[in-house]
């Protein structure tokens, strides 16, 4: 039978009585409801799987998390991972607060208190900030193209057909894997965007050492350094269930995964900047307790 002697496909006429047409903006005006509802689900089931995923799939989650870390090792940045992206990232930005800072508190005579900038910038507000959009930009649209993939390839599909639970399979194995190589990463970063900021300001600045090292020592509270660790792994959860969110409901082929990675890193900035700004009034609160003294 040719293309043109086919019978066609029954399909719901899209016509409405002149007295129902207002349902049809009803539903619009639910649509964004329902797919908070359907993301929320999502979330629920996802976390729900972490148990799950520990127990049957390890071998899964160890691979995902080599990957996420290293990546394929063709190439530092292009084809590696997120530990060599946020090491690269912490240097840039503690050498920034260096240059801007110094500049900036030596107009007013006060050079020296760069040490505090650093001690209360990086951990608080730019390294977490700077660690995740590296993180969303490196790691989360890879996660959507691979779950993306596997959509369109019927992959997840076929992991159904097994009766394999798709999701802890493959979204609890990624957060698992997220969360363990930002966490170490991370901590190298801070620390090297820590160097680097009194690198810039003791050497390339000559300002003494000594009175930096006072006042970041002085302004260097653990607690900061916990919170600082904190944010960074709700941030990645936050990344990761987006672009892997918007990669298991792809559809429309590698256009559509093209698509899904367009929406969750616009989707994961913005949840990025809103997060932080909520557990920057929690863990802070308004008032930040710095005081300057003798």
């Amino acid at each position: 039978m040719s293309a043109a002697q086919k019978t066609p496909v029954a399909a719901p006429s899209p016509y409405l009585p002149r007295g129902l047409r207002w349902t049809r903006h009803a539903r619009r005006a639910w649509d964004p409801i329902e797919s908070l509802g359907l993301y929320l689900h999502f979330v629920v089931v996802s976390f729900r799987g972490i148990g799950h995923a520990l127990r049957r799939n390890r071998r899964q989650t160890v691979a995902i998390f080599t990957d996420l870390t290293w990546g394929n090792g063709r190439a530092v940045i292009v084809g590696g991972g997120v530990a060599p992206v946020l090491a690269i990232l912490g240097i840039v930005a503690g050498a920034m607060v260096g240059l801007v800072g110094f500049s900036a508190l030596d107009m007013l005579g006060m050079g020296p208190l760069t040490g505090a900038m650093s001690a209360l910038a990086n951990p608080r507000e730019l390294a977490p900030l700077i660690a995740a959009i590296g993180f969303a930009a490196q790691a989360g649209c890879r996660i959507t193209a691979e779950v993306g993939a596997m959509r369109i390839s019927e992959e997840i599909d076929a992991l159904e057909a097994q009766a394999i639970d798709s999701i802890p399979y493959v979204v609890s194995t990624r957060l698992i894997a997220a969360v363990g190589a930002v966490v170490p990463s991370y901590l190298i970063a801070l620390a090297l965007g820590f160097a680097a900021t009194g690198v810039t300001v003791t050497v390339v600045q000559g300002q003494g050492s000594g009175a930096y090292d006072h006042y970041f020592h002085m302004f260097t509270e653990p607690v900061d350094l916990i919170y600082s660790l904190i944010k960074v792994v709700v941030f990645v959860l936050v990344v990761t269930l987006v672009h892997a969110y918007q990669g298991y409901h792809a559809s429309g082929g590698p256009e559509g995964v093209g698509i899904a990675s367009g929406r969750a890193i616009r989707a994961s900035l913005v949840l990025i900047v809103t997060t932080d700004m909520v557990l920057t009034l929690v863990m802070w609160g308004l008032d930040a307790t710095i005081s300057f003294s003798g």
